[in-house]
């Protein structure tokens, strides 16, 4: 083709005439927008909306809708990188935005705690904002979340077919005695140990709505709703009984239905959890205000302070579900602990017939001191952290461990921070790596009284103190999101 000679003339021409017809539109689009203050603050409102962070929504949805849970595999949790380098060589305080997003998920920047909505003591642990601000300002680091995905993963892989968990966990298909420390009550305890595991899960946030394990979680209440034994208004969580464990299993699976009603509003679960708490206020021993092994009146014992905290655990966790029940119930448990106190309610014995006070029981009532509404400035509850700090966490006594890392947590501070470091990091170092096999996941039993429940009463308990720092906000915050109760 032959060069043809460029019109400078005309092509100028058509620039100028152009630029004229652009600059006329522009200026008769901004005398719109800025004569019309609606369509501009409307403007202005859509881009700043889209930067906030927000909770994620609840949703109202029935748990027997198995068709609305999104099918997920335990081994969808990704693993950190160099995850074995990170638990061999011990716990590292590395910054929580160094894992995968299946263990910590960061919507943007982390916001501070007074920029998120808190709508009720454990929405901390649904909104992936919310949790990852709550890790990194309690303490939490990415060391700790990734040992709660890998607790998780050891969970999902040892939930029978049925939907249940079993402290007897070796008896699952897929383990086959691979993992040792089997709980050593006949039966395997089954509703108790999928109390306990479903605490696990939902103390991480996942609920059969929402999060990596629907399946488990909806599976795992299903199996609590048909093994229990429903009796007028009241619903019994461990109809069959062959030690001592009755009203245990009663509070902890009463804990999970209050936890996961409150986080769903699902009213399948918030009617099973009301008749769980019926039978809790109705075996409550009208006289000290205690509860015992079994409930009033198959046992008129006064009670004693370990299966009281769970008990009062339940109710608070079924005030926090807005579930009904008398006020007269958390007066007869303020009855028992006045009894059971000494030295001005710093310390506490483990029955009414004991007098030298221990540290397990004193941790387990002080939290229920706390939930029943002593304050700071309380000089029991002030003599009782001091107490707590001094004896520090327990490298063999995990039951222990699990109630004073809630006080510590819930009283903040320098006792907070320097327990945490213990705590936090002893966790870290002793759970089960990939060298393990099977057992990856997992904690071997460190508890003098944890042979009945064995590996996965264990490691439920350390999981879920490590979700401390978002299952549950702190009672006293200075920041103004103290929990009303």
């Amino acid at each position: 083709m032959g060069q043809q000679k460029i019109d400078w003339k005309t092509l100028s021409t058509v620039i100028t005439i152009s630029g004229v017809v652009h600059a006329i539109a522009l200026v008769a689009c901004g005398m719109i927008v800025f004569n019309n203050p609606q369509l501009m603050e409307q403007i202005f409102t859509e881009v700043t909306e889209s930067k906030e962070i927000t909770d994620e929504p609840i949703v109202e949805q029935s748990l027997d809708q198995p068709n609305e849970i999104t099918e997920t595999t335990p081994d969808d949790v990704v693993s950190p990188t160099a995850s074995e380098m990170l638990f061999d060589k011990g716990p590292a305080d590395l910054n929580i935005n160094d894992l995968a997003p299946a263990q910590v998920q960061v919507e943007g920047n982390i916001p501070g705690l007074a920029d998120i909505k808190f709508d009720n003591a454990a929405s901390g642990r649904m909104s992936s904002a919310a949790k990852s601000a709550l890790v990194k300002s309690m303490g939490g680091n990415s060391a700790s979340e990734a040992a709660v995905a890998y607790g998780m993963k050891w969970l999902a892989k040892h939930q029978f077919p049925d939907g249940g968990w079993s402290y007897e966990h070796d008896a699952h298909s897929d383990c086959k005695g691979q993992c040792s420390q089997a709980g050593t009550i006949k039966g395997g305890c089954r509703t108790g140990a999928t109390g306990m595991a479903l605490l696990a899960f939902l103390g991480g946030g996942h609920t059969h709505q929402s999060g990596d394990y629907q399946k488990e979680v909806k599976n795992g209440v299903e199996f609590l709703l048909k093994n229990g034994r429903a009796n007028g208004d009241t619903f019994d969580l461990c109809p069959q009984v062959v030690s001592n464990e009755k009203m245990y299993v009663q509070g902890l699976c009463t804990i999970a239905l209050s936890e996961l009603a409150a986080l769903t509003k699902d009213n399948r679960v918030k009617l099973a959890a009301t008749g769980a708490v019926n039978f809790i206020v109705k075996g409550q021993n009208p006289k000290s205000g205690g509860w015992r092994y079994q409930p009033y009146p198959a046992s008129a014992d006064p009670g004693d302070t370990s299966v009281v905290g769970w008990q009062i655990m339940a109710l608070k966790s079924a005030k926090n579900a807005k579930l009904p029940f008398p006020g007269g119930t958390f007066r007869g448990a303020e009855q028992y602990l006045n009894a059971a106190q000494v030295e001005g309610g710093s310390k506490y014995v483990y029955d009414l017939n004991q007098k030298a006070p221990t540290p397990t029981m004193t941790a387990a009532a002080l939290l229920c001191r706390m939930y029943l509404g002593w304050d700071r400035k309380n000089k029991g509850l002030q003599e009782g952290v001091k107490y707590l700090a001094s004896v520090k966490p327990a490298p063999n006594n995990m039951y222990y461990n699990y109630y004073a890392t809630q006080v510590m947590h819930h009283w903040g501070g320098d006792e907070w921070t320097n327990w945490n470091a213990i705590m936090r990091d002893q966790l870290i170092r002793t759970q089960k790596t990939a060298k393990d096999g099977h057992m990856l996941g997992s904690w071997d039993l460190a508890d003098p009284h944890g042979a009945v429940g064995g590996r996965l009463y264990m490691s439920c308990l350390c999981i879920m103190t490590l979700e401390v720092y978002y299952r549950h906000l702190p009672i006293y915050r200075k920041e103004g999101l103290k929990v009303e109760f």
